[in-house]
Protein backbone atom coordinates (compact mmCIF):
# COMPACT_ATOMS: atom_id res chain seq x y z
CA UNK A 1 0.00 0.00 0.00
CA UNK A 2 1.38 3.20 -0.87
CA UNK A 3 2.86 4.87 2.16
CA UNK A 4 1.27 8.30 1.53
CA UNK A 5 -2.31 6.65 1.68
CA UNK A 6 -4.30 8.72 4.33
CA UNK A 7 -7.42 7.50 5.39
CA UNK A 8 -9.87 9.47 3.98
CA UNK A 9 -7.87 7.87 0.55
CA UNK A 10 -8.38 4.25 2.20
CA UNK A 11 -11.77 4.69 2.47
CA UNK A 12 -12.50 6.15 -0.44
CA UNK A 13 -10.41 3.34 -2.76
CA UNK A 14 -12.76 0.64 -1.28
CA UNK A 15 -16.13 2.47 -1.35
CA UNK A 16 -14.80 3.20 -4.93
CA UNK A 17 -13.62 -0.52 -5.71
CA UNK A 18 -17.19 -2.07 -4.13
CA UNK A 19 -19.17 0.32 -5.96
CA UNK A 20 -18.05 -1.50 -9.47
CA UNK A 21 -17.92 -4.91 -8.23
CA UNK A 22 -21.72 -4.20 -8.09
CA UNK A 23 -21.85 -2.14 -11.10
CA UNK A 24 -23.88 0.62 -9.40
CA UNK A 25 -23.32 3.25 -7.05
CA UNK A 26 -24.02 2.04 -3.62
CA UNK A 27 -24.02 4.42 -0.33
CA UNK A 28 -22.20 2.55 2.28
CA UNK A 29 -23.92 1.64 5.70
CA UNK A 30 -22.27 2.02 9.30
CA UNK A 31 -21.29 -1.62 9.42
CA UNK A 32 -19.85 -0.96 5.60
CA UNK A 33 -17.77 2.02 7.66
CA UNK A 34 -17.23 0.12 11.12
CA UNK A 35 -15.78 -3.08 8.23
CA UNK A 36 -13.38 -0.36 6.71
CA UNK A 37 -12.36 1.10 10.13
CA UNK A 38 -11.78 -1.80 11.87
CA UNK A 39 -9.41 -2.74 8.36
CA UNK A 40 -7.53 -0.02 8.59
CA UNK A 41 -6.63 -0.37 12.41
CA UNK A 42 -5.78 -3.82 11.70
CA UNK A 43 -3.11 -2.15 9.39
CA UNK A 44 -3.90 -4.36 6.42
CA UNK A 45 -3.09 -2.75 3.34
CA UNK A 46 -5.56 -1.81 0.70
CA UNK A 47 -4.58 -3.67 -1.64
CA UNK A 48 -4.98 -7.13 0.55
CA UNK A 49 -8.63 -5.74 1.12
CA UNK A 50 -9.64 -4.67 -2.45
CA UNK A 51 -8.27 -8.69 -3.21
CA UNK A 52 -10.76 -10.14 -0.91
CA UNK A 53 -13.44 -7.81 -2.14
CA UNK A 54 -12.81 -8.90 -6.00
CA UNK A 55 -12.63 -12.81 -4.92
CA UNK A 56 -15.67 -12.71 -2.50
CA UNK A 57 -17.98 -11.07 -5.75
CA UNK A 58 -15.95 -13.36 -7.85
CA UNK A 59 -17.41 -16.43 -6.18
CA UNK A 60 -20.65 -15.06 -4.99
CA UNK A 61 -23.73 -16.80 -5.65
CA UNK A 62 -26.27 -14.05 -4.80
CA UNK A 63 -25.87 -10.17 -5.41
CA UNK A 64 -23.72 -8.99 -3.00
CA UNK A 65 -25.50 -6.00 -0.81
CA UNK A 66 -23.33 -5.54 1.90
CA UNK A 67 -18.74 -5.33 2.31
CA UNK A 68 -19.32 -8.35 5.26
CA UNK A 69 -19.86 -10.47 3.19
CA UNK A 70 -16.44 -9.92 1.96
CA UNK A 71 -14.81 -10.45 5.28
CA UNK A 72 -13.83 -13.78 5.03
CA UNK A 73 -12.77 -13.72 1.43
CA UNK A 74 -10.64 -10.43 2.69
CA UNK A 75 -9.38 -12.87 6.45
CA UNK A 76 -8.33 -15.27 3.73
CA UNK A 77 -6.00 -13.06 1.70
CA UNK A 78 -4.62 -11.63 4.72
CA UNK A 79 -3.95 -15.21 5.96
CA UNK A 80 -2.19 -16.13 2.51
CA UNK A 81 0.19 -13.03 2.64
CA UNK A 82 0.81 -13.56 6.59
CA UNK A 83 4.02 -11.29 7.56
CA UNK A 84 3.09 -8.84 4.39
CA UNK A 85 0.20 -7.11 6.46
CA UNK A 86 1.40 -5.67 9.67
CA UNK A 87 1.28 -1.89 9.23
CA UNK A 88 0.25 1.09 11.06
CA UNK A 89 -2.28 3.23 10.43
CA UNK A 90 -0.71 6.13 8.84
CA UNK A 91 -2.37 9.91 10.27
CA UNK A 92 -2.77 12.19 7.41
CA UNK A 93 -0.30 15.03 6.86
CA UNK A 94 -1.71 18.33 7.82
CA UNK A 95 -0.15 21.32 9.43
CA UNK A 96 -0.06 22.37 12.85
CA UNK A 97 -2.92 25.54 11.55
CA UNK A 98 -5.22 22.71 10.56
CA UNK A 99 -4.81 20.46 13.00
CA UNK A 100 -5.72 23.47 15.75
CA UNK A 101 -8.68 24.68 13.76
CA UNK A 102 -10.41 20.88 13.84
CA UNK A 103 -9.34 20.56 17.08
CA UNK A 104 -11.05 23.71 17.84
CA UNK A 105 -14.09 22.23 15.84
CA UNK A 106 -14.60 19.32 17.87
CA UNK A 107 -14.20 21.19 20.66
CA UNK A 108 -17.36 23.02 19.47
CA UNK A 109 -18.97 20.30 18.82
CA UNK A 110 -18.80 18.90 22.30
CA UNK A 111 -19.79 22.12 24.49
CA UNK A 112 -22.45 21.73 24.79
CA UNK A 113 -22.47 17.85 25.89
CA UNK A 114 -19.54 18.26 28.41
CA UNK A 115 -17.25 21.78 28.29
CA UNK A 116 -15.01 20.13 30.62
CA UNK A 117 -14.32 17.57 27.66
CA UNK A 118 -14.44 20.42 24.77
CA UNK A 119 -11.50 22.35 26.76
CA UNK A 120 -9.40 18.87 27.29
CA UNK A 121 -10.19 19.01 22.99
CA UNK A 122 -9.02 22.34 22.72
CA UNK A 123 -5.66 21.70 24.65
CA UNK A 124 -4.40 18.59 23.11
CA UNK A 125 -0.98 18.53 21.93
CA UNK A 126 -1.10 19.41 17.96
CA UNK A 127 2.68 19.01 17.83
CA UNK A 128 3.10 15.29 17.97
CA UNK A 129 -0.07 13.89 15.91
CA UNK A 130 0.34 10.49 17.08
CA UNK A 131 0.29 11.32 20.56
CA UNK A 132 -2.50 13.57 19.77
CA UNK A 133 -4.51 10.85 18.21
CA UNK A 134 -3.95 8.75 21.53
CA UNK A 135 -5.32 11.19 23.38
CA UNK A 136 -8.32 12.16 21.65
CA UNK A 137 -8.92 8.36 21.57
CA UNK A 138 -8.73 8.76 25.31
CA UNK A 139 -11.32 11.43 25.27
CA UNK A 140 -13.64 9.31 22.93
CA UNK A 141 -14.00 7.12 25.36
CA UNK A 142 -14.86 9.51 28.39
CA UNK A 143 -17.50 10.60 25.75
CA UNK A 144 -18.92 7.52 25.18
CA UNK A 145 -19.12 6.56 28.73
CA UNK A 146 -20.83 9.88 29.47
CA UNK A 147 -23.29 9.35 26.52
CA UNK A 148 -24.01 5.87 27.49
CA UNK A 149 -24.40 6.75 31.26
CA UNK A 150 -27.01 9.66 30.45
CA UNK A 151 -29.05 7.81 27.70
CA UNK A 152 -32.22 6.86 28.35
CA UNK A 153 -33.00 2.85 28.71
CA UNK A 154 -35.30 3.26 25.60
CA UNK A 155 -32.65 4.85 23.46
CA UNK A 156 -29.90 2.23 24.36
CA UNK A 157 -32.47 -0.63 23.49
CA UNK A 158 -33.78 0.99 20.27
CA UNK A 159 -30.29 1.16 19.49
CA UNK A 160 -29.13 -2.16 20.44
CA UNK A 161 -32.16 -3.30 18.42
CA UNK A 162 -31.27 -1.19 15.01
CA UNK A 163 -27.41 -2.50 15.00
CA UNK A 164 -28.73 -6.72 15.97
CA UNK A 165 -31.00 -5.98 12.62
CA UNK A 166 -28.33 -4.51 10.54
CA UNK A 167 -26.00 -7.99 11.87
CA UNK A 168 -28.45 -10.78 11.62
CA UNK A 169 -27.95 -11.48 8.30
CA UNK A 170 -24.52 -11.90 8.80
CA UNK A 171 -24.22 -14.01 11.44
CA UNK A 172 -23.52 -16.67 10.20
CA UNK A 173 -20.69 -15.84 7.67
CA UNK A 174 -18.69 -14.17 10.80
CA UNK A 175 -17.53 -15.29 14.23
CA UNK A 176 -18.51 -15.29 17.61
CA UNK A 177 -15.48 -12.60 18.12
CA UNK A 178 -16.33 -10.86 14.83
CA UNK A 179 -19.78 -10.25 15.51
CA UNK A 180 -18.86 -8.75 19.10
CA UNK A 181 -16.06 -6.53 18.13
CA UNK A 182 -18.65 -5.01 15.19
CA UNK A 183 -21.81 -4.73 17.45
CA UNK A 184 -19.56 -2.63 19.88
CA UNK A 185 -18.17 -0.34 17.16
CA UNK A 186 -21.16 0.23 15.89
CA UNK A 187 -23.79 1.33 18.84
CA UNK A 188 -20.68 3.30 19.63
CA UNK A 189 -20.92 5.09 16.27
CA UNK A 190 -24.86 4.82 16.38
CA UNK A 191 -25.02 6.89 19.72
CA UNK A 192 -22.50 9.79 18.52
CA UNK A 193 -24.95 9.43 15.76
CA UNK A 194 -27.93 9.88 17.79
CA UNK A 195 -26.70 12.88 19.43
CA UNK A 196 -24.95 14.55 16.54
CA UNK A 197 -21.37 14.24 17.53
CA UNK A 198 -18.38 13.08 15.51
CA UNK A 199 -15.87 10.54 16.04
CA UNK A 200 -12.85 12.62 17.81
CA UNK A 201 -9.72 11.23 15.86
CA UNK A 202 -7.71 12.99 13.83
CA UNK A 203 -8.11 10.20 10.93
CA UNK A 204 -11.26 12.50 9.91
CA UNK A 205 -9.30 15.85 9.09
CA UNK A 206 -9.85 15.97 5.22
Amino acid sequence: MDPELNYFNYFTEIERFYQSKRESFTLLSTLDWVLIENWKEEGLPLDIVLKGIDRAFSRAKRRINSLAYCVKAVEEVCEEQKGLTVESPRLPDFSADEVVAYLRKLAAQVESVDPVLAESIRNVDSSDLRTAEQTLSALEEKLIAKLKASAVDKTMIELKQTVDRELNAFRSTMTTPQLAMLEQQMWRRKLLEHVGLPRLSLFYLI
